[in-house]
């Protein structure tokens, strides 16, 4: 037999959760052709995988990353990771549909998570913003739709439940979305608009959601110490729209594991994901109280600005504040020195307690600045992180966000974590990590052709050493790609050869299949 690329002598790992076994992939164009023993095959490229572990392309089910593998520093991150497929606009966070006006309003909000790369900023449609993507990325990007943009589009960042004519706006861009592919529908409840939105109106929304097949993923409107709420309103919406639930980056404690049992036991389907660190990292606007953040990045930048309001949301914001441990600035617009440095120490040396020094910080550098919420000490990070990637509805992510100097390490390191360091420390069999990473969201989110190695399915495969497969990245220099992966192909086509990146850019816009 002939092929296009013949990766023989390693073992296959199928995504499947079935048992590995020592066997020969042909791939011929952007499909896999066989799955055997090939002995005597031909092919254009040979990949000799022998110690290796053969598997289908990880997929990252939430991860900011859309903008950033369009071009920059870390266009390649996430394929050097072994990362074939991506799921766009975690936390509801997107650009379309917008008229001009209102995009220039979700740019700004936006901007402290994504920059502002020079990508032309002109589309109003669906179809224009996904069209900009079309050879110009190494991985598959699949589109879900942004609740965030949906919801301005059709009434701003107004307060109170969406008027009937309002509503049905909100509708026709949720079709929109998903008649482009869209997987389901991704929220983020304690981000503006988000947090202003009732339950009846994500109820509304989840049940076209759900018709189409497709999943709700929220960033859900608590965690820690509001997680009993926050669970039990994204259960209740699916209870009441019959949609699948996906819950973005929940940690697995007790308290998390009983929620989720208590929603199985009332026949709500849901998954979740995690990224495997013990650190969270969002904008630092997020430690004012909700009432602060309404409106919109403008609106709290002018709170900001005046000392009555700082008075007024002073307790609320030292209060959330103390609720973390150690806060570290990741990127400040503006303030690149300031980048790797604890607000506290920061605080100390200005002669200021942590909340005043955070309301001149954000009023200093417009609201831009991002940060890493270590867990406090109280915790055991170790043993919940173990215990969140070991339960049987977790699925692997990275929530990476890439900007500024000092950027969250699960951007680069996650799926070496996974399938590497988790699977050598007895949380999960090589076997059970990929099909986390693989088989398993691809089926939750319906992308029926890849996940799997199989003839016949789409040619995105991540060949990796099993024992060297490690992050390397640290908190001082987070850029640094992981150990151990050697070669990524998407659909065929080499984006990691010999742990390096190729170039190549042949990733598309996959939609629900």
């Amino acid at each position: 037999m002939e092929f296009d690329v013949l990766i023989t002598g390693g073992d296959v790992v199928d995504g499947s959760g079935g048992p590995r076994q020592r066997l020969d992939v042909g791939i011929s164009g952007h499909r896999i052709a066989a799955v055997d023993r090939l002995e005597g095959s031909r092919a254009g490229r040979m990949i000799y995988a022998r110690g290796l572990a053969v598997a289908p392309g990880f997929v990252d089910v939430h991860v900011h990353s859309e903008l950033a593998r369009l071009g920059g520093v870390d266009q390649f991150a996430g394929v050097l990771d072994g990362v074939t497929t991506e799921l766009m606009s975690p936390d509801g966070f997107s650009w379309a549909p917008l008229s001009q006006d209102r995009l220039g309003e979700v740019k700004d909000y936006l901007q402290v998570f994504y920059g502002d790369p020079d990508i032309g900023w002109d589309w109003t449609s669906v179809a224009g913003y996904l069209s900009m993507f079309r050879g110009r990325i190494p991985n598959h990007l699949v589109p879900q739709a942004p609740h965030l943009a949906i919801k301005v589009a059709a009434m701003g960042w107004k307060p109170g439940p969406p008027s009937d004519e309002e509503a049905r706006a909100m509708q026709a861009h949720l079709v929109e979305w998903l008649e482009a592919g869209a997987v389901g529908m991704a929220a983020g409840l304690e981000y503006q608009p988000g947090a202003l939105s009732e339950l009846g109106e994500l109820v509304d929304l989840c049940r076209l959601v759900a018709d189409a097949g497709g999943v709700y993923a929220p960033h859900q409107r608590g965690y820690w110490s509001r997680l009993a709420s926050g669970c039990r309103e994204s259960f209740e919406i699916g209870r009441r729209s019959g949609v699948k639930v996906h819950i973005s980056h929940l940690a697995m404690d007790d308290a998390a594991a009983g929620l989720v049992e208590e929603a199985q036991a009332s026949d709500v389907n849901v998954s979740f994901d995690m990224y495997p660190y013990s650190a969270a990292c969002t904008h630092l606007l997020m430690m004012l109280p909700e009432w602060a953040q309404a409106g919109g990045y403008q609106a709290s930048i002018e709170r900001l600005a005046s000392q009555s309001e700082r008075r007024a949301l002073r307790d609320e914001t030292a209060a959330r504040i103390a609720e973390r441990g150690d806060i570290t600035l990741s990127s400040v617009e503006a303030g690149e020195e300031l980048e790797g440095r604890s607000l506290g120490r920061l605080a100390d040396e200005a002669g200021k307690e942590d909340v005043d020094f955070l309301f001149d910080l954000l009023a200093g550098h417009a609201g831009r600045a991002l940060a890493i919420y270590h867990w406090p000490d109280s915790l055991d990070g170790e043993a919940i992180l173990k215990r969140t990637i070991a339960h049987p509805l977790y699925v692997g992510s990275t929530d990476g966000i890439y900007v500024g100097s000092r950027p969250h390490r699960r951007g680069f390191g996650t799926f070496a974590r996974i399938v590497g360091e988790q699977v050598r420390g007895g949380t999960l069999t090589l076997e059970q990590a990929v099909r986390k990473v693989t088989g398993a969201p691809a089926e939750r989110f319906a992308l029926e052709d890849r996940g799997i190695i199989k003839e016949g399915m789409a040619a995105d495969i991540t060949v990796f050493d099993p024992e060297a497969l490690a992050d390397r990245s640290t908190w001082e220099n987070p850029r640094v790609p992981p150990s151990g992966i050697a070669h990524v192909l998407v659909e065929g086509e080499a984006v990691v050869s010999d742990g390096r990146a190729t170039g190549a850019l042949p990733g598309r816009i996959v939609g629900r299949s």
